[in-house]
């Protein structure tokens, strides 16, 4: 077991437990009044980045939260909202949690079952939009079983012909709010007092992969005490002067709610929102951050983005690549080691750095990090690794919604692959099995409606967290997989499919992964294929294609996908090795329920869209053939056969 930690630096501790006894908006009113002129954060209108300082910012929250109040929500009330980033869901939600509502964000990409089952299940009063789109979402629900009282829509652009006697301005409400305030001047202050630390502040829904999504109760101090405070002890660079971070996961997500709703509130980090999600790219070279986190998906599509420019590029910048790249992953096992780098290879490494990684990262926005964070599920070490060795001061976090951030590598550069170690004040150990079991500050206070999966979760005063690990010789946790999804082929032998997945997803080419092996003679996955790099490919090869399904059935991209999965294969057990794959015939999409809403796959179900190809790899009952596919005869390795 690794018990709560004393190593952790003494400010940090203080901090933890002076945090422990406030709620969130008690946080909030203590930073506006210590830096009311200070900028808050920024967003992006019309081209145009728009400064609002925390007085502001507090003038807002305030019209809404008594607009709020004149609607007669009460505490323990809960509130949906949905939409993108936007600064109106920023003080949509410090307005919730500041009269003592319970809110929760619906993912944008959630079907309307999922929908209708968040809203009725957490009894939600008030439904916040962005705009029409999340209207709609909701109008198109018949016989919604909850009472709700009231759509509030931010954007009422295109809203001029709907009639629906619920729906309401989000500047309505606060002008609504502003003239009850008037009446009542004390009201905000007495109803954001009176808010406690052990008050359930939000619902966080699970994923979903094993059933209807449950809501998770978080109070506020699970939030800021559990998740928000370990970020800066996981990641101290953030205390390291100003932070300029960027918001573009959807603020549903706990990662992204906690990283730009809540750290700005002990920590000088100023969120920044683009115009549209869809254009991070842009963002980033605007803003320039200096911190940045992603969920895995993120960095290995820049990942994919940024190794298909080099091979664009002109012979010279190739070859210069290459050098660089040979000198940097030599100086990044001195530096995974813990060892000093000779003073040549520091030399050399710095010089690539300067001439070719910089310019590099220059071109995507990252070049000013000091440090960031992946999260949500796990990242390929290759991806982590090259991310690394480009520079960029990539490290690992490990968190579950039920007991928020547990473990995190703290220290730059850490070798990919690993968890890292406990965060304080939090006791972690492993079950016999191995299953990961954590207890202290920042365990959810249970499920919404549902104690018999509460009592499963929490037994004896620990979670049970559902994932399996191993703690390596340095201390650290290395996360083997999910304890539901270990796989015994039909010659008995154990395999981790997340971590075979994870190896593949290494490639550019690869966008996701589904390995089938229970009860079977041999692993076999089905691939989709990452559509921007393999189209890209494609164009440069002269493959002619209409659209994915086109582009995903031609021969020579069968092919590419076949030596990818060969060269990974290469790093794995023979037991563990693909012997057949096939790659699916539509990319998957959250909003047709092909996957959750954060884009997490789940198994039966992709087996139930695509059984015909999972049965089809078993169709002969024998174990795939390996031997030189036609055309391939070149290559000393063994080719998989794709007949």
């Amino acid at each position: 077991m690794q018990p709560i930690r004393h190593d952790v630096p003494q400010h940090h501790q203080d901090r933890t437990w002076a945090i422990y006894g406030k709620s969130v908006p008690q946080l909030f009113l203590e930073r506006v009044a210590g830096r009311p002129d200070v900028v808050a954060l920024r967003y992006k209108d019309f081209g145009l980045y728009q400064e609002v300082t925390w007085k502001k910012y507090r003038d807002d929250v305030e019209a809404f939260a008594l607009g709020l109040m004149s609607l007669g929500v009460e505490p323990g009330d809960r509130i949906a909202i949905m939409g993108d980033p936007c600064y109106e869901y920023f003080v949509a939600d410090m307005a919730g949690l500041s009269v003592g509502a319970i809110t929760y964000g619906i993912y944008t990409t959630c079907s309307p079952t999922e929908v209708r089952h968040q809203l009725e299940n957490a009894g939600a009063k008030i439904f916040i939009a962005e705009n029409q789109e999340y209207v709609d979402k909701i109008l198109e629900l018949e016989n919604l079983a909850t009472d709700l009282r009231r759509i509030i829509v931010a954007d009422m652009r295109a809203m001029f012909l709907y009639r629906d006697d619920r729906i309401v301005s989000f500047s309505g409400v606060q002008d609504q709010g502003r003239a009850f305030g008037k009446t009542r001047p004390k009201a905000f202050e007495q109803r954001t007092l009176a808010v406690k630390p052990e008050d359930v502040a939000v619902f966080v829904y699970t994923s979903g992969t094993t059933g209807a999504p449950k809501a998770a109760m978080l109070t506020h101090r699970d939030l800021m005490v559990g998740m928000v405070n370990t970020y800066l002890q996981g990641f101290p660079e953030l205390e390291q002067g100003p932070q300029r971070v960027i918001t573009h996961l959807p603020l549903a997500h706990l990662v992204e709610r906690s990283m730009s709703l809540c750290l700005m509130l002990i920590a000088d980090v100023t969120p920044h929102i683009g115009e549209e999600v869809d254009n991070l790219r842009e963002t980033l070279t605007e803003v320039e951050p200096t911190f940045f986190h992603g969920v895995p998906r993120v960095w290995e599509k820049f990942a994919s983005q940024i190794q298909v420019n080099i091979d664009r590029a002109d012979r010279i910048k190739r070859l210069s690549y290459r050098m660089a790249m040979a000198i940097a992953k030599r100086h990044a096992t001195y530096v995974w080691a813990r060892k000093r780098p000779p003073l040549w290879l520091a030399a050399s490494y710095g010089l690539a750095r300067l001439l070719v990684f910089k310019p590099m990262l220059m071109k995507v926005g990252l070049h000013k990090l000091r440090a960031a964070l992946t999260a949500g599920a796990p990242i390929p070490p290759t991806v982590q690794a090259i991310w690394q060795i480009w520079g960029v001061n990539l490290r690992n976090l490990y968190g579950i919604t039920e007991h928020t951030l547990v473990l995190s590598q703290c220290d730059p550069f850490q070798q990919p692959g690993d968890a890292g170690v406990a965060l304080y004040p939090k006791e972690v150990t492993l079950a016999p099995d191995g299953e990961i079991l954590v207890r202290g500050p920042g365990m959810f206070c249970g499920y919404w409606k549902n104690e018999e999966a509460t009592k499963q979760a929490i037994q004896d005063g620990w979670l049970h967290t559902g994932d399996v690990a191993q703690i390596m010789g340095n201390g650290h946790f290395r996360i083997v997989d999910r304890k539901k999804d270990i796989m015994v082929t039909s010659g008995g032998k154990n395999i981790s499919p997340s971590e075979i997945e994870n190896l593949f997803k290494g490639s550019s080419y690869i966008s996701e992964v589904v390995l089938f092996a229970d009860a079977r003679k041999f692993p076999s996955a089905l691939i989709e294929i990452d559509f921007d790099t393999v189209a890209d490919w494609a164009r440069q090869h002269g493959i002619v294609y209409t659209g994915f399904t086109s582009l995903a059935q031609q021969p020579r991209v069968i092919e590419l996908i076949g030596k990818e999965i060969d060269k990974y294969n290469e790093k794995l057990a023979r037991v563990e090795q693909v012997k057949k794959f096939r790659i699916i015939p539509k990319e998957l999409d959250p909003e047709e329920g092909d996957t959750t809403p954060t884009r997490k796959v789940k198994r039966r179900h992709m087996y139930t869209m695509f059984e015909d190809l999972v049965e089809d790899m078993y169709r002969d009952g024998q174990e795939a053939r390996i031997d030189v596919a036609k055309g391939m005869e070149t290559s000393s390795q063994p080719k998989l056969a794709f007949s």
